[in-house]
């Protein structure tokens, strides 16, 4: 089970049309800022933190939802509402463990004060156009390969992208000119045209889907480098929460 107790979203549409694999176009959003903050929970020994994670991208901790009570909705009534955590956020490091959900994880297991980094999460629309494959002596074949790698056992509300190879989402990737429309490792799929309802649903739809369809994905969003590049993307940044 990819889930864990430890008891943002903004919107972007990015597509072109190039080779007819895609179509339409929306201008990016970015949240406008505290794209990354920190948080400090502490609880009492062998209590819950208060958090329910999902750890299927093998990365982060995805947050899946609050309980009731414990250290983390209690930070929550205390802090500005920017700085309060909520279903959706990433985190990304507690106590210096990063990039592994194993690390992090065990500094929630072993640690009675976790210093946390968290990002929002953000959506992210692309209109994708999927078509069967040409053979050489013309007719037509099957649809174009994913190329497309998720977890054996996908459980949860987003199917998490693991891999991408050769294929439909590697072609688009190549084709895409704004880095933020380009299918990443890690990203969850939530939706695949008018299919949503969890990992499992969400994965027969994209198995199947063809022809022109809207692919939505949550990520976290992104860490800006410099101070000019947060003012110059400022005006396109939206949070959901």
């Amino acid at each position: 089970d990819c889930r864990s107790h430890l008891t943002g979203m903004g919107t972007a549409c990015c597509a072109g049309d190039p080779a007819g694999q895609m179509v339409d176009s929306l201008e990016p959003m970015y949240p406008p800022k505290l794209e990354e903050y920190e948080v400090t929970l502490k609880r009492g020994k062998n209590l819950p933190y208060g958090l329910n994670v999902d750890t299927q991208d093998t990365k982060t901790l995805y947050i899946t939802s609050l309980a009731e009570d414990g250290p983390a909705i209690t930070y929550n009534q205390q802090a500005e509402p920017e700085f309060q955590l909520a279903m959706g956020d990433f985190i990304v490091e507690a106590n210096g463990a990063s990039g592994d959900t194993k690390a992090i994880l065990d500094r929630f297991t072993n640690d009675d004060t976790v210093v946390v980094k968290v990002r929002r999460g953000i959506d992210i629309t692309l209109m994708l156009d999927r078509n069967k494959v040409t053979k050489e002596d013309g007719t037509e074949g099957d649809l174009q390969p994913l190329g497309m790698e998720w977890p054996e056992h996908p459980t949860g509300e987003g199917l998490v992208v693991m891999a991408i190879n050769e294929g439909f989402i590697a072609d688009w990737n190549d084709s895409a000119a704004d880095p933020v429309s380009k299918v990443q490792v890690g990203d969850r799929i939530i939706r695949v045209g008018n299919n949503t309802g969890g990992a499992l649903n969400v994965a027969k739809a994209i198995k199947e889907v063809s022809g022109k369809f809207q692919l939505s994905l949550v990520r976290a969003a992104p860490v800006l480098e410099d101070e000019g590049q947060a003012m110059r993307c400022s005006s396109h940044w939206h949070i959901r929460h």
